[in-house]
């Protein structure tokens, strides 16, 4: 390390200078700047230029921990200690998620309400057991939009999503269609679980749910974190890909949303509670690599 500071500050010190400074000999400062670079620095080069693809294709997202597991994909021999340095020497970092912070919903309807039937099910234990859904905002110079989504909670991906002006019953019935598309074969007695907003709780919304012989979960009265896994999402979203931009209108809004979910999150990000895969990638040892689409005659209701 002192000599290659010597190395790069040779054009504004003297060597001899620095040397004396630093405590080493000047033969040995040249004997290795003769020598070149070592096999290691020349390795951690080669890393750290793989590094930087990862992070460019995750568009600064990552931390050192996914990092590490796509160079082991690669089967690049870099320990995670390793990487984390190489990260600091190249001033790499992903952009850090803050705390979410659920905010409520519109609850004040009359349609009814279900039971929460996570607090029996507990995690579930393979795909299409249970699905979230949620709702939330992103802002366009004419004004907010909503976004909706849909989760298959085994898996974390996100299999059905909305872009609407508005946050009713039909954006979010076109993000749960998306989702049964996915599928190449839904079972029946899905769990849906989702907040206790008038959308999810509108009558054709639960007849949608019905024809597709799913179950109807909501989060308890005032109990987001219920929904904890799609809180999370949103959280990470913003924090990594909106900040603070205001999106030029809703074409926009729905080419970012497009890259993050279907092009960085399903099938890039890889997710520590998946064993560091991607939600794709874990679903792949479940279901068929390509998913069948369902006949349009299973949405007859809507």
């Amino acid at each position: 390390m002192k000599y290659q500071f010597i190395k790069d500050n040779q054009g504004r010190h003297a060597v001899d200078e620095m040397c004396e400074a630093l405590g080493v000999k000047c033969g040995g400062y040249y004997g290795w700047k003769k020598r070149g670079p070592s096999a290691r620095t020349v390795e951690d080069g080669f890393i750290k230029e793989k590094i930087a693809q990862i992070h460019e294709q995750a568009r600064g997202r990552y931390g050192h921990r996914p990092i590490y597991h796509h160079l082991q994909d690669e089967e690049i021999a870099c320990g995670r200690d390793r990487t984390l340095r190489l990260m600091t020497e190249m001033g790499v970092e992903g952009a850090q998620a803050k705390r979410f912070k659920p905010l409520g919903t519109d609850s004040n309807h009359l349609f009814g309400y279900s039971a929460n039937l996570l607090r029996e099910l507990g995690q579930p234990t393979a795909l299409n057991q249970v699905w979230v859904a949620d709702t939330t905002y992103l802002l366009t110079d004419s004004g907010w939009r909503s976004f909706a989504t849909v989760m298959d909670l085994f898996s974390r991906r996100i299999t059905g999503w909305s872009v609407s002006a508005s946050n009713d019953t039909e954006l979010v019935c076109k993000a749960l269609r998306a989702a049964v598309l996915t599928r190449a074969e839904l079972p029946g007695g899905v769990v849906h679980h989702s907040d206790r907003g008038s959308t999810y709780a509108s009558l054709d919304y639960q007849r949608l749910l019905t024809s597709l012989s799913m179950k109807t979960s909501m989060s308890a009265k005032g109990n987001c974190y219920d929904n904890a896994a799609m809180e999370s999402f949103y959280g990470r979203y913003k924090t990594s890909s909106v900040r603070d931009h205001v999106f030029a209108d809703e074409a926009e809004l729905r080419a970012n949303v497009f890259e993050y979910i279907e092009v960085f999150y399903n099938r890039f990000r890889k997710h520590s509670s998946l064993g560091y895969k991607s939600p794709t990638q874990f679903e792949e040892s479940f279901l068929p690599p390509m998913g069948a689409k369902r006949k349009a005659s299973c949405f007859h209701n809507n």
